[in-house]
């Protein structure tokens, strides 16, 4: 296969086989406008979301998920199930295509702003921000897109992260209604990349597509996600 996301910097061999596998879920996108526009996308990740664990502690997720590349593993396996919500829902080609584009790009901003150590609980919302500069002509595909990124860890979005030890404003509260009310209303698209998210992350339902999986959880160091 022609590697087709292109990186400034050296990787390890953990990190190319990661963004192998990104490749080859990339190349199932059929409309090529949506595979473009998610290709741009990667060609710009941070690096360390190739070889990021899905759970920065090790505590959540099942063991398949963590270590290094453990992030990118949990993506391929919320696309099976992706794959399986659009069949039973009769989604069209084109809402497939979207649908895996956002599970795609869900967690490219997991890290934060600048990828910190612990998981950004706002990166929904980061990464729908960030996607923005990325052309994509069919505005309400890419609005689609962008939205089931933002909102895809519903009930538990958030536009201010609640980890922070500080008061929040009457402002920041009333983001945070208007974040989590948005989100109990999905589309099609939306709700796909919610449930995909929310069962390839139960720590019992533990698989890899096609691989016997044979993960070990790391060693969790604090109380944070």
């Amino acid at each position: 296969m022609t590697e087709k996301i292109n990186v400034e910097t050296e990787l390890t061999e953990g990190a190319k086989e990661s963004l192998r596998l990104i490749q080859i879920e990339i190349e199932k996108i059929v409309s090529s406008d949506i595979k473009e526009f998610t290709y741009q996308a990667f060609a710009e990740v941070d690096e360390q979301f190739w070889t990021s664990a899905s759970s920065s502690t090790g505590k959540y997720h099942p063991p398949e998920d963590n270590g290094e590349g453990g992030l990118v593993r949990h993506v391929v396996k919320g696309l099976a199930v992706i794959d399986q919500f659009g069949r039973r829902a009769k989604f069209t080609p084109r809402e497939l295509d979207m649908a895996r584009s956002a599970f795609l790009l869900h967690d490219t901003k997991k890290g934060g702003v600048v990828w910190g150590k612990y998981t950004d609980y706002t990166h929904g919302l980061i990464a729908s921000e960030w996607l923005k500069k990325f052309k994509l002509a069919d505005e309400m595909a890419k609005e689609q897109i962008l939205n089931a990124v933002r909102f895809h860890m519903a009930p538990w979005c958030y536009a201010v992260n609640p980890f922070e030890d500080r008061l929040f404003t009457k402002e920041e509260m009333n983001q945070n209604i208007n974040e989590l009310t948005r989100a109990m209303y999905p589309t099609r698209i939306e709700q796909a990349v919610q449930e995909a998210d929310y069962w390839s992350s139960r720590e019992s339902m533990s698989f890899f597509p096609g691989v016997a999986v044979d993960f070990r959880h790391d060693g969790p160091d604090d109380s944070k996600r």
